[in-house]
């Protein structure tokens, strides 16, 4: 935990809605630029961490102004896996930002402590950070920083913490997030960082073809996190999202947090949790350039669309070897030609299926669009999949596809959108 030390004479005592109880001390002297990281409370009593922009920054009314504008926005960031961004505002000439203040353990704390984690508990990590990437990624932000030190091991699961990084993102690009994440997951199975193929092995036999696709030399051949988190929910109910089956998941890997601290009764302070205090300030002291990112949306575009989520509660699930499996005399590829109305347009797909596995993949040549297909359920000849766009995802989205196999190796290819009018055609096994 964070040393948090009784508030000073000239400290304020308020920012906006929220009371401050405590400094904490890794920022006391304006360390990062910033006058100081507060511990705060929320109307409710709940604990919140408040950042002031330092005053060189916040002087300048038109910098001032965007920070909090930008930070706004951020906190649209879809609110799974992550360390939420609550509010922001300005208080005399500072600018301040208000952040979830999350109470636990780093990855990195918990390794070093415990160990390799089990089968379980590597499992729910993996989902609940590649949770929390598909979450920043969503809001057209990047991490940059990704690894075991900046997760942290909250009531709820792991947390995803310190993001920052907008386009033009340089060298902190998705795909790096995405290698990081899997170097992550390598360490949390090993307790040592990454160090070549061998370290797979270590790995539940589930994940290692996932995170071997993740640690690819080649950027464009890592999935994005949306098809990286599909690929791991393979087999678990999503109708209440992808994100929220995610963040349900990893709560297997739930810590106990330990008391909020109380000003000038904190011990020495803990490197792990001061990791979550060093984000907030990270974030604070660089302004966001959040940029608009164009939306595809079912019945708009030229490629079938993404259905939107239903509003049920996610049934039980697990990351263990999927209970559904695509039957042996389906496995093989399939190509055919889709026929869309509204607008009318009809696509040539190829489907691959591994027949014994939960995963295919799916192409749209035209389109030069390329996903895979992970397997949620099969009944009867019929085998339902999420569809997750890896490659030409500015032409073809997300969604789920339907195979009901025939006599004669024919299959009908459904792709399901909200409000009917469902893209669909004949596939027949080639070779």
């Amino acid at each position: 935990m964070p040393n948090v030390t009784p508030l000073r004479p000239g400290d304020p005592r308020r920012v906006g809605r929220y009371r401050l109880t405590g400094r904490v001390d890794e920022f006391a002297d304006g360390g990062a630029g910033l006058p100081g990281v507060f511990l705060a409370q929320r109307v409710d009593g709940a604990p919140v961490l408040a950042v002031f922009l330092g005053p060189a920054r916040a002087g300048d009314a038109a910098a001032r102004d965007r920070f909090v504008a930008e930070a706004r926005v951020a906190r649209n960031i879809p609110p799974f896996g992550v360390a939420r961004i609550l509010d922001a505002g300005t208080e005399g000439a500072l600018a301040y930002l208000i952040t979830e203040f999350v109470s636990g353990p780093s990855l990195a704390e918990v390794i070093a402590a415990e160990g390799p984690l089990p089968g379980e508990a590597l499992r729910a990590v993996a989902a609940g950070c590649a949770t929390g990437i598909a979450s920043i990624h969503e809001a057209g932000l990047v991490h940059g920083q990704f690894g075991p030190d900046l997760v942290v091991l909250g009531r709820d699961g792991p947390r995803v913490v310190h993001f920052s990084t907008t386009p033009p993102y340089g060298t902190a690009t998705p795909a790096a997030d995405i290698l990081a994440w899997a170097r992550t997951v390598v360490f949390a199975a090993t307790g040592r960082p990454a160090q070549g193929g061998a370290d797979l092995t270590a790995l539940p036999a589930d994940l290692r073809p996932v995170v071997a696709d993740c640690l690819s030399p080649d950027p464009a051949a890592r999935p994005h996190a949306r098809a990286l988190l599909t690929e791991l929910l393979t087999g678990s109910e999503l109708s209440a999202g992808l994100l929220a089956e995610g963040s349900r998941i990893s709560q297997a890997a739930a810590r106990l947090p330990p008391p909020v601290p109380v000003p000038g009764t904190g011990g020495p302070p803990r490197r792990g949790h001061s990791r979550v205090v060093l984000w907030a300030g990270a974030f604070a002291a660089c302004v966001l350039a959040i940029v608009a990112a164009a939306v595809f949306i079912a019945g708009r575009h030229p490629a079938p669309g993404i259905p939107q989520a239903g509003s049920r509660s996610p049934a039980a699930g697990s990351l263990a070897a999927p209970a559904v499996t695509i039957p042996a005399r389906l496995g093989g590829t399939f190509t055919g030609t889709v026929h869309q109305t509204d607008p009318s347009i009809s696509l040539a797909v190829q489907v691959s299926l591994a027949g014994g596995t939960a995963h295919g993949s799916l192409a749209y040549p035209q389109m030069g669009c390329a996903g895979r297909l992970g397997l949620t359920s099969a009944r009867s000849g019929l085998l339902t999949f999420r569809l997750a766009i890896t490659s030409g995802r500015k032409n073809c989205a997300d969604g789920t596809v339907t195979l009901a196999s025939h006599a004669g190796g024919t299959m009908t290819f459904t792709f399901l959108r909200p409000g009917g009018s469902n893209p669909a055609g004949t596939l027949t096994r080639r070779g």
